[in-house]
């Protein structure tokens, strides 16, 4: 993929600018206040305004990381264009906004509404993703979506004989690119009833990685995808007085473009075997209908809110065969198409209510539903293309039953002090799963103190418990699993959690004070192999200061510690290892604002430093073994001076720096044929230092 160079800009963004300048004189200047509908609350009178914006700016260095997500992520100059106008009538009001239209990053926007009778929405956008611009591959795309080997290649059984790798990697990245077209309206043909509708569709298209096992080996796949997905939201809703009623269809339909993804086994295989396919994600589509609908009762101070919904996922796509290799008798498929079918209910009803002066109830309830009909049959195990196994496996419809509880009450012990306490209940029923029914039960209490209107103090704390009844040990051993394993989500938990919380702003002081901490301890005690234990700790603080009417200067600081303890086995029994890890993760910043200086001339100046560290420690197992640090550091620093020329014109230099760092043993050193077993794409850790540097200038028609 490649970004749009030196004007080069994509047809779409374009049309809807030039389609927004030319509709602009009827329009309005944003979506309209739709539960008034009155002009007078437009945020804009009558007139036109405009503002664009065109520069260019030049990168240093070709980054993956740089350029993720912002467009950046080549070596080389970029032209770009931005703008945004408004226009406002007493009939019809539009206002429209396009960003970023030099980069894959771009954004374009339109609004419009005529107040009272209907608006309108149109909107599209691209988000480029990259990963990796270090990685290679012996793999070319062939017809069929088959990633085939080179003319000239020589097996073997070990990546260490490839004898034709270093001749046929090419240089291959690992990226992405989201595209997005949005568009909707509403249309109210009497004050009280209101038609709507959406429509979103999404595209995705990119390269990523996939493994690609041969059972005692393996690839590493530049696997391309190519799929979009449809959205539909449409329905009517009616406003009363005290109320509304809503009913809503929502349809998601997915497609993808290639139903299996095929490759070449580079290296050494059995007869027959030399080609493997898996199947991609299935076309598929999901359907609901909503009503939902609230009422407020107003002599008693209470408001009833409820959701009711029901939905059904369906995906009929035909089914690859048992393997590729011609000489494996694997026989037919039970049936051409799995033909699964998953039906949804959701149902909530919450109350809210102030009983008496300086207090508040809610109680909620919700129940939701995942009733999976899907047929279960026997299937034959085929080991990577090479051998039968004889054995026959059935399919798993997982499917699930929840009910939640939520019950919640504060109250004005005085004037300045509010007290909160609350109980949260939840069961989950669960089918083909080591624990079928489970519970947890959480208990917390807040206080809040505001001694003075500028200071405002809180905490928060409470118990939560996850009991999960009888594990079955007999359905783990048959799923291949150590019947002494507790998968994380499905053990018995016991959480202990606190918050704080203090914000000050004296008026005396031009200062802004704010400070969080949050601390969590999870206990597994009746885990002997898995997880057994976390703890949590988070500490954030942030100050400001107004030096003056025109000059402002802040600094942030935060910490995070995650610490988790398991044990494993390496008999299939006991446990005879155990581990722990410790993420550390902290961050710093600060920066200034000077706006008007000799009424011309703004300064901004920002600067962020981030560190992330892992520690992991294995003892027993053969002896204590401690892996190497995982380590990632960001320092990114922005600077901006922006010079007023006069009320329509103004020019800006922009500079921001990046530098990306990371330390991944898992990835350091690891060429394509480093690994024996496993052909890699030759990923390395992050080494990323950037300069951007970039001017602009900005034009402005209408009344500011």
């Amino acid at each position: 993929m490649r970004n749009s160079r030196w004007g080069r800009f994509g047809s779409l963004p374009i049309l809807a600018l030039a389609a927004s300048a030319l509709i602009a004189p009827v329009g309005e200047s944003a979506p309209p206040d739709t539960s008034g509908w009155k002009c007078e609350r437009c945020p804009f009178a009558s007139g036109y305004q405009a503002e664009f914006a065109a520069g260019g700016s030049y990168v240093s260095e070709d980054a993956a990381t740089f350029g993720d997500a912002t467009g950046y992520d080549e070596n080389g100059g970029y032209v770009n264009v931005d703008g945004e106008g408004r226009h406002a009538s007493n009939a019809h009001r539009l206002s429209w906004r396009v960003e970023d239209l030099g980069l894959d990053s771009r954004v374009v926007e339109i609004d419009g509404a005529r107040p009272g009778t209907f608006d309108y929405r149109l909107s599209y956008s691209q988000l480029p993703r990259h990963r990796f611009d270090s990685t290679s591959t012996i793999f070319t795309r062939a017809a069929g979506n088959l990633l085939a080997l080179p003319p000239a290649w020589t097996f073997a059984g070990t990546t260490s004989g490839f004898t034709d790798l270093a001749a046929s990697l090419a240089p291959q990245d690992i990226e992405g690119e989201r595209k997005t077209l949005a568009l909707g309206g509403q249309y109210l043909p009497t004050t009280r009833f209101r038609l709507f509708a959406d429509y979103q569709r999404q595209e995705n298209d990119g390269t990523h990685q996939l493994g690609g096992s041969y059972f005692t080996n393996a690839s590493v796949l530049p696997h391309h995808f190519d799929y979009q997905t449809d959205q539909l939201q449409a329905g009517i809703r009616y406003d009363a007085g005290n109320g509304y009623l809503k009913l809503a269809y929502y349809g998601s339909f997915f497609d993808n473009t290639s139903d299996a993804v095929n490759w070449e086994n580079p290296f050494l295989s059995a007869p027959g075997a030399g080609r493997s396919a898996l199947a991609e994600a299935p076309d598929s589509d999901f359907q609901q209908l909503t009503l939902t609908g609230s009422y407020r009762a107003p002599t008693l101070d209470t408001k009833v809110a409820f959701t009711a919904a029901m939905g059904r996922g369906q995906q009929d796509d035909s089914l690859l065969p048992y393997t590729t290799n011609p000489n494996l008798p694997a026989g037919p498929l039970p049936r051409s198409t799995l033909d699964a079918e998953v039906d949804t209910t959701n149902v909530a009803l919450t109350v809210v209510s102030a009983p008496f002066q300086r207090a508040r109830v809610k109680a909620a309830v919700r129940y939701d539903e995942r009733d999976n009909k899907t047929s279960r049959l026997p299937w034959s195990r085929v080991i990577a293309d090479s051998f039968l196994s004889g054995e026959t496996e059935l399919n798993i419809p997982y499917g699930f039953e929840r009910l939640r509880l939520n019950l919640s009450a504060d109250y004005g012990l005085f004037q300045d002090l509010r007290v909160s306490a609350g109980y949260d209940w939840t069961e989950l029923d669960r089918d083909f799963q080591e624990v079928s029914e489970q519970t947890e039960d959480t208990g917390w209490g807040r206080l809040q103190w505001r001694p003075r209107s500028y200071l405002d103090i809180g905490a928060r704390g409470g118990v939560s418990r996850r009991d999960t009844g009888r594990y079955d040990e007999a359905l783990a051993a048959g799923l291949g699993q150590n019947p002494l394993m507790r998968k994380y989500n499905l053990a018995y938990r016991y959480q202990q959690f606190g918050e704080l919380s203090a914000s000050a702003s004296p008026p005396e002081w031009p200062v802004t004070v704010g400070l969080t901490a949050f601390f969590a301890d999870d206990s597994y005690s009746s885990s002997q192999i898995g997880l057994t234990a976390s703890d949590e700790l988070r500490v954030a603080a942030e100050l400001s200061w107004s030096m003056s009417a025109r000059a402002s200067v802040y600094f942030t600081g935060g910490f995070e510690q995650i610490d988790a303890r398991l044990a494993g086995s390496a008999t299939f029994s006991a446990a005879d290892w155990h581990a722990s890890q410790t993420d550390k993760f902290g961050n710093f910043g600060g920066g200034f604002r000077i706006v008007g200086m000799e009424d011309k001339l703004d300064l901004r100046f920002d600067y962020t430093r981030a560190k992330g560290n892992t520690d992991i420690d294995v003892t027993g197992g053969g002896g204590p073994r401690q892996f190497p640090d995982l380590e990632s550091t960001l320092d990114s620093l922005r600077a901006r001076i922006r010079y007023r020329w006069s009320e329509k014109l103004e020019a800006s230099l922009q500079l921001r720096y990046e530098n990306f760092s990371t330390d991944d043993w898992a990835l350091q050193g690891v060429a394509p044929d480093t690994l024996p077993t496993i052909l890699t794409l030759g990923a390395q850790p992050y080494d990323d230092e950037v300069w951007m540097i970039g001017i602009g200038f900005g034009y402005r028609l209408g009344e500011r």
